[in-house]
């Protein structure tokens, strides 16, 4: 499952949505987009992905490492994201 998966499920689960429908909706999104960031298709734009935090009281900082690190195909990078999250 990817991160961008997780943080909506956790979004639909904390929030009682529903459906993806329903959370395209909240995030004022067309279905298929979500469709998308489900599929791994694309990810949300940074916005979403803070008000994905916000109503998960999440650390911005730890949203945005786990996207760039699962985006990431250089092994370096990746070696040096996760050192970042041990810090």
């Amino acid at each position: 499952m990817s991160y961008v998966t997780d943080l909506m499920d956790k979004v639909k689960t904390a929030h009682d949505i529903p459906s993806d429908y329903a959370l395209a909706k909240k995030f004022g999104v067309s279905r298929a987009t979500v469709s998308s960031w489900r599929l791994n298709k694309t990810i949300p734009e940074w916005d979403v992905l803070f008000q994905m935090a916000d109503l998960l009281q999440l650390d911005d900082q730890n949203v945005v490492l786990n996207i760039i690190a699962e985006k990431q195909k250089n092994p370096r990078v990746i070696k040096a994201l996760e050192s970042s999250f041990s810090s």
